[in-house]
C-alpha cells in the first residue's frame, strides 16, 4: 500500500513541472556509483563531467539540506532494499547561499537473476513553485509493489532516451534534448496525477 501523500502538494505539482528543469540519474547501490546529467549535477553542486562518469551517493548527499537528509535516506534505504517506486520532495544547497527545492521520482528494480537492485529516475527543480508560500507542503510517497505500469515503463524509456541523446554529437542534440525534456515533463505530470489519484 502506498504511504499517504500531502494532498495540497499534489494539487500544484503539474503546474510546477511545466516551469521547471528536469534532470536524470541512474544508480547502482552495489558499486555505489550514481550517474547523472548536467541538470542534476547543477542541482547538487557537482561537476557535470564527474557526474557523467559516476560519483558515490555521499557526494550528492552532501548537498541535501541537513533537515531533509533523514527522510531522504530512510526512503532511499527502503526502496533500495526491496525495490519499488518513490516520490519525495526535498531541498538541496549546491553552493553557499543557494537553496533549491527538488521533486525526485525514481524506481529501484531488483534483477530476478542476480538479485541486484538498480535505480533510475528524474529530479525536477520546483524552486519557483515554493515562492507562493507552499514551503511546508511536501510530496512523499513510496511503494514496494513489483508491478510496473505502462506509464512507469514509458518514464524509464524516456530517461534512457534522454541519457542517450546527451551523448549525441552535432547540432541535432539540442533539438532532440528539448523534445526529450518535453516528454519527461509530460510524463512527470501524468505520474503526479496518478499518484494524486492513489492518495484520494
Amino acid at each position: 500500500m502506498p504511504n499517504p501523500l500531502t494532498r495540497s502538494v499534489l494539487a500544484f505539482v503539474p503546474d510546477a513541472l511545466t516551469a521547471s528543469q528536469v534532470g536524470t540519474w541512474e544508480t547502482n547501490p552495489i558499486s555505489d556509483n550514481t550517474l547523472s546529467d548536467a541538470t542534476t549535477a547543477a542541482l547538487f553542486g557537482v561537476e557535470p563531467a564527474q557526474a557523467a562518469e559516476g560519483l558515490p551517493l555521499a557526494i550528492y548527499a552532501r548537498a541535501v539540506h541537513p533537515d531533509d537528509r533523514v527522510a531522504l535516506y530512510d526512503t532511499l534505504m527502503r526502496v533500495r532494499e526491496y525495490g519499488g517506486l518513490f516520490v519525495i520532495e526535498y531541498r538541496t544547497c549546491p553552493a553557499p547561499g543557494v537553496m533549491n527545492w527538488v521533486l525526485a521520482r525514481g524506481r529501484y528494480e531488483r534483477d530476478e537473476r542476480t538479485g541486484q537492485v538498480k535505480g533510475r529516475g528524474i529530479v525536477i527543480d520546483i524552486t519557483e513553485s515554493k515562492l507562493d508560500g507552499r514551503v511546508e507542503d511536501r510530496a512523499f510517497f513510496f511503494t514496494e509493489e513489483d508491478t510496473e505500469t505502462p506509464l512507469d515503463r514509458a518514464a524509464a524509456c524516456a530517461i534512457q532516451a534522454r541519457r542517450a541523446i546527451d551523448e549525441v554529437a552535432g547540432p541535432e542534440r539540442r533539438g532532440l534534448r528539448r523534445s526529450a525534456d518535453a516528454l519527461l515533463l509530460a510524463l512527470g505530470r501524468a505520474l503526479a496525477r496518478r499518484v494524486g489519484a492513489l492518495e484520494r
